[in-house]
């Protein structure tokens, strides 16, 4: 290899496919950072640090943590969709944006997304954390 005449960077190909490796790494985090924004689901409120208090007061309100970059988070859409029609009178789903509202975040510790945090009166009274069915949804959405 050392007298290759084809090829004389042929001894340093694991920097090549590093470089391509970070190269691509880079090019990969930043389409993911730059997509679209997940759309908007009739019935569910954006929560922000303002609002957020007058939201939970009353009744049961299952609030998601979420990010626009977070994989799960977008998967979770369709379930919570679907999941509307279906929640008992009274119960609310909002979403809030950690990354636009860190405060909030901070305040209840969230630590992964997506995390669920169900809230009755204003009190927190549930949390789970990760991707959840239909079927969890509802359950917890009958919290007494």
């Amino acid at each position: 290899m050392e007298n290759c005449t084809v090829c004389p960077f042929a001894k340093y190909w694991y920097i090549v496919i590093a470089i391509l490796v970070v190269v691509w790494a880079v090019y990969k985090f930043t389409q993911d950072r730059n997509a679209p924004p997940p759309k908007e689901i009739a019935g569910v409120e954006s929560l922000t640090e303002g609002g957020f208090a007058a939201a939970v007061a009353s009744g049961v309100t299952l609030v998601d943590f979420w990010a626009p970059w977070c994989g799960v988070c977008k998967m979770q859409l369709p379930i919570v969709e679907e999941t509307l029609p279906e929640l008992p009178a009274g119960v609310k789903i909002a979403k809030v944006n950690a990354d636009e509202q860190p405060a909030l975040a901070q305040r209840f510790d969230v630590q992964s997304l997506p995390t669920w945090i169900v809230f009755k009166d204003g009190k927190v009274v549930n949390r789970i954390i990760g991707l959840q069915t239909r079927e969890m949804l509802l359950k917890l959405a009958e919290t007494k």
